[in-house]
């Protein structure tokens, strides 16, 4: 049993709680939070991104997704702790199972800060009908984890309207047109508020984000933030773009005091707490739960932004190119290289680009059997030796001052089994399938998703996650709620047709545990097609390792598509490299 849980569950006792709901999210539901919130990995010792931890006095639970079935697996191994695989047949869902087990009279807490409304909404009509209590004020885990970092608060930088596209009094304007009159709007996502202020800063590990709130109103606006966090450049520039600011911490005591006002918000953005608080029957507010507007003009990326991707994409391709090169000849002349070792080279080729600010996300790097986990991050002492053999996997990325990129590349190290090679072919099918399809206006993620799995699917084979996410500017490498995945989305008003400027990912994969992982994963932006139809324009330019493809398991139209990436690549990226290196990318990514 873990210590943790054991400790935790002394402090439940003494408060008179039953059941302690620990989410990963911040109190602006952020999928990445800072160090300081990250209470669920302190408790479970669980790392991934995404996952609910719920403590009772006898049994412990922890849900996540598909993404981390092999990393939880192995990480809540002895804990304590059942794993809850989020989706698969027979498995409850958290309210489900509160409903199920939570009699009349107990108690369930958890801080009403740290989750959505949309989240806390769900939970507290499935057990408060049946007479249990809510005690969402307190953070409990206070008082077990005694060494708990502090709040980071690290200082604001502006991003030039040359990158940004437009001005925050610009963005400010168009956002409050689309209020439809109302006199309020209530903004606590992050990356909604670094772009609609085009501000950004580095408080979360790989994401250009500052803690912090935001108020609209017609005629003002403040923006809540950490003192610390602002130079003088950084307030005269608020100002001049009509923002005034308050501290971090007065904005729930400014919430509570909101009355008889016509309120916006996104369920899925502000906290229960902040719901409770503008929902009560004496503050006379009436309430409209929208798609922030915020959200929706941060996903249509204006042309500026655009173009300054496609920028940064090129020479993020050219990276991924000098990559490829440097680990198989590295491989090939018998060098000593484990995952960590040689992910460390592609990092600090990114870090040498001039408008380089920070990694956007941790490099994925996993050979063989670790390329089945999904979110696999290597470790210095337990990385996985290179050998010259197989498949290896890594998924990568960097914020740049003009662009955000996300890339898989699966490369061959030598030797290949047939599986191997017959799985890596059906993934580059199917991501340049979709790459290349061609829609009516008014297709949503849930229409196209089949064209990246569809040549799986003939062979019996699929993956557990979905095909594409949305990707933010010089913002999060994951932005909702734009997306690519087999299932529509519960929430019907966040499932968003695509348009022109949007930006996501396009990622299929095979994940065979003990054996072999493949994704290959390029971003793209939606343009217009023909009259009526819309399309996809690749932003990634990496090349395709040709060495493990099985070329009699692809259509004509394949090889097609195939060879015209490629030579996209060649010419989009040839100018950034050696001769020598030159010339291995010709031979690589010629004709098949």
């Amino acid at each position: 049993m873990k210590q943790t849980i054991v400790d935790l569950r002394r402090v439940m006792q003494r408060e008179g709680i039953d059941a302690w709901i620990s989410p990963s999210s911040d109190a602006h539901q952020s999928e990445y939070p800072t160090e300081y919130d990250k209470c669920r990995r302190f408790l479970s010792g669980f790392t991934g991104s995404a996952g609910t931890l719920l403590v009772m006095m006898e049994e412990a639970y922890l849900w996540t997704d598909g993404r981390y079935f092999l990393q939880a697996e192995s990480e809540l191994k002895d804990s304590g702790i059942t794993l809850m695989k989020m989706g698969e047949l027979g498995v409850p869902s958290l309210d489900e199972l509160l409903e199920e087990k939570m009699k009349k009279d107990e108690v369930l807490g958890f801080n009403g800060s740290l989750l959505s409304f949309s989240e806390g909404k769900v939970i507290a009509n499935k057990v408060v009908k049946k007479g249990v209590k809510l005690a969402i004020g307190k953070e409990i885990t206070n008082e077990v984890w005694t060494d708990r970092p502090k709040r980071p608060h690290t200082k604001v930088f502006i991003l030039e309207d040359k990158y940004a596209g437009k001005s925050a009094s610009k963005k400010i304007s168009e956002v409050r047109e689309r209020m439809n009159g109302k006199d309020l709007l209530i903004v606590s996502s992050l990356s909604d508020i670094a772009w609609l202020t085009n501000l950004r800063a580095f408080d979360i590990q790989c994401n250009p984000l500052f803690l912090s709130y935001f108020i609209l109103e017609m005629d003002k606006a403040i923006l809540f933030i950490q003192e610390e966090s602002l130079s003088d450049d950084v307030r005269e520039y608020l100002s001049n773009n009509g923002i005034g600011i308050k501290p971090y911490d007065d904005f729930d005591k400014s919430v509570a005091a909101i009355k008889s006002r016509q309120i916006m918000f996104d369920e899925a953005d502000v906290s229960y707490k902040t719901f409770i608080s503008i929902s009560k029957k004496d503050n006379a507010n009436k309430l409209y739960n929208v798609l922030s507007p915020v959200t929706y003009l941060k996903n249509i990326k204006n042309d500026i932004e655009v173009s300054n991707m496609k920028k940064s994409h090129i020479r993020d391709g050219v990276y991924m190119a000098k990559y490829m090169y440097w680990l198989k000849q590295q491989i090939k002349n018998g060098a000593k290289l484990t995952e960590k070792t040689a992910s460390d080279y592609l990092d600090d080729l990114r870090r040498g680009d001039e408008l380089f600010l920070d990694l956007s996300f941790p490099t994925i790097s996993g050979y063989a059997e670790n390329g089945a986990i999904v979110h696999y991050e290597a470790e210095y002492d337990t990385a996985k030796e290179l050998e010259a053999k197989g498949l290896y996997l890594f998924d990568s990325g960097a914020t740049y001052m003009d662009g955000t990129t996300d890339v898989t590349r699966t490369i061959s190290l030598g030797e290949n089994t047939y599986e191997e090679r017959l799985h890596y072919t059906l993934v580059t099918i199917g991501m340049l399938r979709l790459l290349n399809t061609t829609f009516k206006r008014g297709a949503i993620g849930a229409c196209l998703d089949i064209k990246a799995r569809e040549a799986l699917w003939e062979y019996g084979l699929d993956y557990n996650h979905g095909t594409g996410h949305g990707v933010g500017f010089v913002n999060t490498v994951h932005e909702a709620p734009t997306s690519i995945r087999n299932k529509i989305n519960k929430d019907l008003y966040r499932n968003l047709e695509f348009e022109p400027g949007m930006i996501m990912s396009d990622e299929p994969g095979v994940y065979i545990s003990g054996k072999h992982g493949i994704r290959m994963e390029i971003l793209m932006t939606v343009v217009e097609k023909q009259d009526g139809f819309l399309g996809f324009e690749s932003l990634t330019m990496a090349p395709i390792d040709n060495e493990p493809l099985l070329v009699e398991v692809m259509t004509k139209r394949d090889i097609e598509l195939y060879n015209k990436y490629q030579k996209q690549v060649y010419e989009a990226i040839s100018y950034g490299l050696s001769e020598e290196e030159k010339l291995w990318l010709k031979e690589l990514t010629k004709e098949i």
